[in-house]
């Protein structure tokens, strides 16, 4: 069955866009392209454009798959320079 056809309530625009945006999602190695990103601005001491970085993953993929990212980053002995403090707020 289609997607349409298991989800009546929502219209075909939404389904649409959930599609587009779980495509980015699971696109292979999506997630570690934007680790590596993140481990760049940490090791060339580019705090603001980790935190900037940050943010526009926060906005696309929500808090919880950037705190997966930073946890993976931490893992491997990599930790940021920046206040975290706030940046759930921009």
């Amino acid at each position: 069955m289609t997607q349409l056809a298991l989800t009546p309530e929502k219209s075909p625009s939404e389904l649409l866009v959930a599609l587009i945006h779980g495509g980015l999602r699971l696109r292979d190695g999506y997630m570690a392209i934007h680790r590596r990103a993140l481990e760049h601005y940490v090791t060339t001491a580019q705090p603001d454009c980790y935190a900037i970085y940050r943010r526009s993953l926060l906005d696309t993929f929500g808090a919880e798959y950037v705190d997966h990212i930073e946890r993976w980053l931490a893992a491997d002995g990599i930790e940021p320079n920046v206040d975290n403090s706030n940046l759930y707020l921009m």
